[in-house]
Formats: C-alpha cells, sequence, structure tokens
C-alpha cells in the first residue's frame, strides 16, 4: 500500500469514527493520517476537531494553528482557533485571528464572512480599531449606511479617547459623507467641538451611551455544533414553536424599550443578517398591540382569531420571517390555501423556516393533486433534512448532488411516481424524532465508509417502490461484515429486483466482488457505474467511481485517462494535474519516456487553469526537469530549471539542480551567477540558514568547485561561524593552489589569518611561503 493510500484509508477511518462520535478512534486515525502527511491540513483540522470533542482544547488550539500556519489562506483554522482562544480567555489573540481570517474572507470576495469575523474581533477586544476601520469600509462599500455610521463614531470614541482628536473628526466627517443627515454624527460632532468625551464601544447586551452599542452575532460555542437534541416534535411543529417564540420575544423586548417609537431606522432590530423587522413607516404601536393579542390567542388556542391578528401585524408594517411562517401555519390548518401558500413563499428563505416551509407547501400541493409541485417542495425539504445530519464537510457536496434529482423530477411524468415520492418523503419526515430516523437511514446506507461522496436519500425514495431499500442494504453490509458473502449477495440481488436502477446497490454488489477478490468484475462494475452516472450529469460520483477503480487497478490506463477527463469538465483541475502525474508514474514504470514526456506536457497544459497556477507549473516543470536530467539531456534540463528559478526565486531545489547542470555543462560563469542570484534574493529576505544550507549541498555535490567553498566562509564568516568559515576557507584556497591561481590562494589564507583561529600561525608561514 501506497504512502498516499496509508493515508486516505486513516482519513476514511477517522471519518467513520467521527460519524459515530467516536473521537478517541477518530483522534488516534487522524493523528495516523498525519504520519504518512505531516502538513495535511484536512487532517490537522480534522485532528483538533476531535481534540475538541475530547475536551482537549489546548491540543485543539495548537492543530488549529498548525493547519492555519500550513494552509496560510485558508481562513476557517483561523476562525476556529480565534474561537477557542476566546473561550481561554485570551482576548487580543482571538480578536488578531478573527481580523486575519476577516482579511482572507474579503480577498475571497465574501464579504459577509469577513464581516462575521471582523465583529467576532471588536466582540473579543472591543478597543480593537483596526477592525472598526475596515468593518466600516467594506459597510460602506456595501451601501450599508446605518452599519458604516454606527463603526466611523466607534472609531471617533476609540480615537479620542487615545488622544488623536484630529482623526477623530476625521472619522466623523466620514460618518457625515455616509449619512449628512445621521442625528448621532451630528451629535457626535457637537460633543467633540464642545470637548465632551464620546461614550466608548459598549458589549452587546449592555448599557449603550448616546451613540448606541455594538450589534454582533452570537459566539459560537466552544463544543462542536451539535445536531438538535431528539425531539417529539416534526419539522412543521418545530418550525411553528420557533415562530411563536420569536415573535414573543420581539413583543416582550419591544414592550420594554422607551424609545421604540421615536429611534431612527439604524437602531431597528434586524433578523436574518441586518434585514429590518419593521418596515419604514410602520406603526410599532399597532404592531405591538397585534402581537400582543397573538401571544394571548395562541395560548388558548383560538388558532383562526390568532392569524387575523398576526394578519394585522404585518399590514401595520411587521417584516418577520417568523410571522409569515405562523400566519402561513395557521392559514393552512384552516383551509385557506392560497394565502398560506403566499406567506410560506416569504417564510422561505429564512434557514429556521425553510424545511417546515417546504412540507407544508408541499402538502398543499399534495391535497390539492398537483403532485409535480408537490414531489419538488418535498424533495427540496428532504434535501434540507438530509444536509442537516452529515458531517459539515460533506453538507455542501450532498446539497449540489440534489440538483440533478430535482431536475429531473420536474420532467418526470409518471404522476403515480411522483405521488409516491410525496408519501414516502412525508413517511419519513413529518414525525417526531425526525433527525434519528434520518440518521438510522443513512447509516443504512453506509456510504461514509469508504469516504466517498455521500449519497441523497432521495435515490432511495425516488428509484425504489418503498423505503424497504434502505433495510435491505443495511442487511447486505451486515452479512458482509459477519462473512456470510453468499447470503449478502443473494439478499442484494432480491433488492436489486425492486429497485434495478439504484446505483447504490450496484456499488454494494461491486464492494462484495472486491471482498472475494473479483477484482476485475468489481473494476467493471464501478466502470460501469461510473458512466450511469455522468450520463446523468452526476460528473462527482462519477469521478468516486472511477477513483476506485484505479486504486484497485492502478494499471488501467483507459481508466485513469478518463477519470482525468471527468475531472477537468467538473472543475476539479488540481485532481486532473495529481492524476496526471499518478498516470507518468505509471508510463515510467514500464520504461514509456515518451509517454511519461506526453503526459506531463498535459498537466503542464492545465496547471493555468489550476487554483495555484505557479505552484502546480513549479510541481510539473520539476518532474519534467527530472525526467531530462536522467535521460542526460542536461542542456534542456537546465533550461527547465531556469524557468522554475523564474517563477519561484526561492525555489533552493531548483536553483541547486541548476547551479549543478550548469558546472556539468562547462559553463562556470552562468553556474555562479545563477548561484549567486538565489544567495542575493534569499538574503535579503533574512533567510541566512536557507543560504547556509544551499551552499553546503552545493559544496557536496560540487567538492571541486573553489568558488562555492569560498561562498559558504563568508556566510559562515558573516553569521559568525569562525571554525566553519576557517574550514571553507581552507578548502578554497587549496583547490586555488592546486589549479595555480596563488593569487586567489593567498587571498583566501589572508582572510583566515585576519579572522585570527586558533592555529593561526601555520596559516601565516603558509603565506610567507606562498
Amino acid at each position: 500500500m501506497s504512502q498516499e493510500q496509508r493515508y486516505q484509508q486513516a482519513m476514511n477511518r477517522g471519518h467513520t469514527a467521527a460519524w459515530d462520535q467516536e473521537w478517541d478512534r477518530a483522534a488516534s486515525f487522524y493523528s495516523q493520517a498525519l504520519q504518512e502527511s505531516p502538513k495535511d491540513p484536512k487532517a490537522l483540522s480534522n485532528l483538533a476537531l476531535a481534540f475538541l470533542n475530547l475536551q482537549e482544547f489546548e491540543k485543539a488550539l495548537q492543530h488549529y494553528l498548525l493547519a492555519a500556519e500550513v494552509a496560510p489562506k485558508d481562513p476557517l483554522p483561523l476562525e476556529k482557533a480565534a474561537t477557542l482562544y476566546k473561550q481561554m480567555g485570551r482576548a487580543k489573540e482571538a480578536s488578531k485571528l478573527s481580523d486575519r481570517a476577516a482579511q482572507f474572507y474579503l480577498s475571497e470576495k465574501n464579504p459577509d464572512k469577513a464581516i462575521e469575523n471582523w465583529s467576532r474581533a471588536i466582540a473579543s477586544d472591543f478597543e480593537n480599531l483596526q477592525a472598526h476601520t475596515r468593518l466600516a469600509l467594506v459597510y460602506e462599500r456595501m451601501g450599508r449606511k446605518p452599519q458604516a455610521v454606527r463603526e466611523y463614531l466607534h472609531m471617533a470614541s476609540l480615537l479620542q479617547h487615545a488622544g488623536q482628536q484630529e482623526k477623530a473628526f476625521e472619522s466623523i466627517d466620514r460618518a457625515l459623507g455616509v449619512d449628512p443627515d445621521n442625528e448621532k454624527a451630528q451629535q457626535a460632532q457637537a460633543m467633540l467641538r464642545s470637548g465632551k468625551l464620546l461614550p466608548k464601544p459598549s458589549r452587546p447586551g449592555g448599557q449603550t451611551g448616546p451613540l448606541g452599542g455594538i450589534e454582533l452575532p452570537k459566539q459560537p460555542q466552544l463544543s462542536v455544533p451539535e445536531q438538535p437534541e431528539q425531539s417529539q416534535l416534526d419539522p412543521i411543529e418545530e418550525a411553528q414553536q420557533e415562530a411563536l417564540a420569536s415573535l414573543a420575544r420581539l413583543f416582550f423586548e419591544q414592550s420594554d424599550e422607551d424609545d421604540a417609537q421615536t429611534s431612527s431606522p439604524g437602531d431597528q432590530p434586524v433578523v436574518d443578517g441586518d434585514a429590518p423587522i419593521f418596515a419604514k413607516k410602520a406603526d410599532r404601536a399597532k404592531i405591538m398591540h397585534h402581537l400582543g393579542l397573538v401571544v394571548e390567542l395562541q395560548t388558548q388556542g383560538d388558532k383562526e382569531q390568532a392569524a387575523e391578528e398576526l394578519k394585522g401585524a404585518v399590514h401595520a408594517g411587521l417584516n418577520m420571517p417568523a410571522a409569515y411562517f405562523s400566519l402561513g401555519f395557521i392559514q393552512a390548518q384552516t383551509d385557506r390555501q392560497e394565502s398560506a401558500v403566499r406567506n410560506l413563499q416569504r417564510s422561505l428563505p429564512h434557514a429556521d423556516f425553510a424545511l417546515g416551509s417546504r412540507l407544508l407547501l408541499g402538502d398543499i400541493w399534495y391535497q390539492r393533486s398537483k403532485y409535480t409541485e408537490a414531489a419538488e417542495r418535498y424533495l427540496e425539504a428532504l434535501r434540507s433534512a438530509d444536509a442537516q445530519v452529515v458531517s459539515p464537510q460533506h453538507a455542501d457536496e450532498l446539497r449540489e448532488l440534489y440538483e440533478p434529482l430535482i431536475d429531473a423530477l420536474s420532467r418526470e411524468k409518471d404522476q403515480e411516481r411522483q405521488k409516491q415520492l410525496c408519501e414516502n418523503v412525508a413517511e419519513l419526515l413529518v414525525r417526531p424524532n425526525w433527525r434519528t430516523h434520518i440518521k438510522d437511514a443513512r447509516r443504512q446506507l453506509g456510504d461514509q465508509d469508504n469516504g466517498s461522496s455521500p449519497t441523497p436519500l432521495a435515490e432511495v425514495l425516488i428509484e425504489a417502490s418503498s423505503s424497504g431499500v434502505v433495510v435491505a442494504m443495511g442487511t447486505v453490509r451486515s452479512l458482509a461484515r459477519a462473512g456470510h458473502q453468499g447470503a449478502a449477495l443473494e439478499e442484494i440481488l432480491f433488492a436489486l429486483q425492486r429497485a434495478p436502477m439504484y446505483l447504490p446497490l450496484h456499488i454494494i454488489l461491486g464492494d462484495l466482488l472486491v471482498s472475494k477478490d473479483r477484482l476485475a468484475e468489481a473494476s467493471e462494475k464501478f466502470r460501469v457505474i461510473a458512466r450511469s452516472y455522468s450520463s446523468r450529469g452526476e460528473s462527482r460520483r462519477a469521478i468516486d467511481m472511477l477513483r476506485r477503480v484505479v486504486d484497485m487497478v492502478p494499471m488501467d490506463l483507459a481508466s485513469r485517462q478518463q477519470l482525468i477527463d471527468y475531472m477537468v469538465s467538473f472543475g476539479e483541475i488540481d485532481e486532473a494535474i495529481e492524476e496526471y502525474l499518478k498516470l507518468a508514474e505509471v508510463h515510467y514504470s514500464m520504461a514509456e519516456m515518451e509517454k511519461v514526456r506526453d503526459v506531463y506536457a498535459q498537466a503542464l497544459g492545465l496547471a493555468p487553469q489550476s487554483t495555484n497556477p505557479t505552484k502546480e507549473q513549479v510541481r510539473v516543470l520539476h518532474h519534467i526537469a527530472d525526467i531530462e536530467t536522467q535521460s542526460l539531456n542536461w542542456r534542456k534540463a537546465s533550461e527547465l530549471y531556469k524557468q522554475i528559478c523564474e517563477l519561484r526565486p526561492d525555489d533552493g531545489v531548483a536553483y541547486r539542480n541548476a547551479v549543478t547542470l550548469l558546472f556539468n555543462l562547462g559553463k562556470p560563469e552562468q553556474a555562479l551567477k545563477s548561484m549567486d542570484q538565489f544567495i542575493t534574493h534569499m538574503l535579503e529576505k533574512g533567510e541566512n540558514d536557507a543560504v547556509i544550507q544551499f551552499l553546503e549541498q552545493l559544496a557536496s555535490d560540487q567538492p571541486e568547485q573553489a568558488m562555492i567553498h569560498y561562498r559558504l566562509a563568508r556566510l559562515y564568516e558573516r553569521t559568525g561561524n569562525i571554525t566553519g568559515a576557517v574550514k571553507s576557507y581552507d578548502i578554497a584556497g587549496e583547490l586555488l593552489l592546486e589549479a595555480g591561481d596563488k593569487s586567489a590562494g593567498a587571498e583566501m589564507i589572508q582572510r583566515i589569518i585576519q579572522m585570527n583561529p586558533p592555529g593561526v600561525e601555520k596559516y601565516k608561514a603558509l603565506l610567507e611561503a606562498l
């Protein structure tokens, strides 16, 4: 088993253990993966996650910081580390890392995540002027004037307290430039002019001064986010409970505010980001009156009148997803379906109500025998529920896998099939403890055992006549694990009679063939499955199947080429380049050097499309140059290494090989020039140790080159290593004297004498003799 295969196996086992919440085992497997690939950011982050769940917070922090170090442009480890620092009471470090994460998110054109992290930076360190500044600029560019003004006012306060009066005035001017009529900015300007101190930014939930407090998102808890506990409510009832709780909170919070009627639009409460919950001309007193009646009527069980009061609140200017969902929920129960559909559509975008809204909409369309619309809503609901119970790293991928299924369903002509799907999804989801049932169904699928892409539960419900196929799959896997291969094969063939087009069943059949060492048949089965997935537009899953083929049969060149083609078409350029390099290794093992060159050329052609073009170009060029060196095409290899050095001036390996080849080609002047380019570049960066190591390796490779020893001696002397300098000057001088260059040899001896090392008398005598 190769190093990469050992790494992947350990990662897959770690994922399985994490899925089962066996964090000790997960940590052990992820540690094994790190032994195979010590600087792999995924393994580091997953191990940190395991330590987090084991309550070993220092170790978790250590590994998140290592992940951030090896993947310096990935903001996620920085976020995680910042959260840990915050929980440990190390606010300054937390604020610093949140600030860095925000900058990376902004460079990725993800301003929402940048704002979230700068808000966390401020939550950790309320006087972080840099975070306030960047947050203000982002808000201003996004046209979010109230938030931009707020941050500029906070900056003015911090600057004034720091004694920077002129800069404080500049911040006030920026605020007024964003919103000239903003009363708070005008008030702050008047306070500054009169010499009064502006109030500092306050903590969320604390008392605020005249300029208001900072609105921050809720800080994540230290433990890893978990699925909600088992509930006796179904998803629709859960959403209604959350909606009523949100409405009640709004009623009681607003009732306690003295300035509810007079606050400016920039101060009003927000939900779902920064969307105001009150319309511009809302009658808040009337809204609060209606909400009070809603709360009272709901407790009395008078749903119809509660709906009327809630509708009155909406008409008075309440713009809140919780209100729309609750209104739609009541209207759906009281046969006012047209109104229910309108309100449920408005609650769909909010995460808390998306699942419940889709299930209600599906039920409404089902009752009206509009099975196409009903099936689409039910399938969207299943996508949302399914993604909630898989691990976070698989959730986005799983949602994507639902897209072709929903698209195909919209073109389905068989009404009975659509009707059956609606009933299957409703049976699975609209029940108490629904998360547990979905997890059980996913466990039966078992698609996380091999680390492949997750299988949408929808595939079972679409392809099979009932959810019994899931049970059959679980039975097959149990029999296979117990060693009853014959019984497992019989069970799966029986299941295929009920769902012959259900590809996960064929995958299990392929797994059984592998367990019986029938690799040729298994690889052919996986190739057929890959073609089926490809024809359905599911390229990612076709890729998973072909990966299994080439792992089993590395010499299957056709499958590997097909895998590369799928990867390129799906946009997985980095992975395609990796497969090209493996394909080149196969050709190299068969001494097919021209084919090796052709494959490397194709990989090089893809490099500009990769996520890191320079890195991939350099990597492929190293392989090509190595092949040319082995083939004794030194001139070609030298040109390739020169190209690498231009792309990456700090690539010591490329410079070392380039210098060696130039000496071999009888071009010492060019060799020394190339060597000096690297030395100058690295010394300017302060990388003395890297230059010393580079010269030591070259001196070992080219022991007869006096000028290499001379440069090494100069650097030893510069860094205070007198012993090393004397030794290298001595070697350089001896080589120069042997070459007949007495003047240069004498210069080496003079340099040794100037350092006055122990035994200097023998060098003085030698110089006198010369």
